[in-house]
């Protein structure tokens, strides 16, 4: 899985964690921005689009993936900055205590 948020950016955010456990987080973080991403996405589509991201979502062809959605999503980039900061600041405010 392709990574939006990495340990700098925990870090960047003042979480001192071990590194196994910075690992876990930035895992847990990414699986969490992806499931958001796609919700977002897919609620956005009419039948008939979210049959067409299905199919090629089903190729496992990450690249032909990543087109479509550039040339069906003309927000994409807008949805992951704005979900990628909700997570960020939601992982900043769970984790206060433990840093």
């Amino acid at each position: 899985m392709q990574q939006i948020i990495s340990k700098d950016d925990l870090i960047a955010l003042g979480i001192s964690l071990p590194s196994d456990q910075l690992d876990m987080l930035v895992e847990h973080a990414n699986t969490t921005l992806f499931e958001r991403i796609g919700t977002e996405i897919t609620n956005s589509f009419d039948d008939q689009k979210l049959e067409e991201f299905v199919t090629v979502q089903e190729s496992d062809d990450d690249a032909k993936t990543s087109e479509w959605l550039s040339e069906n999503v003309p927000d994409l980039k807008e949805i992951i900055e704005d979900e990628r900061d909700i997570v960020l600041g939601e992982v900043a405010e769970n984790t206060s205590s433990f840093s």
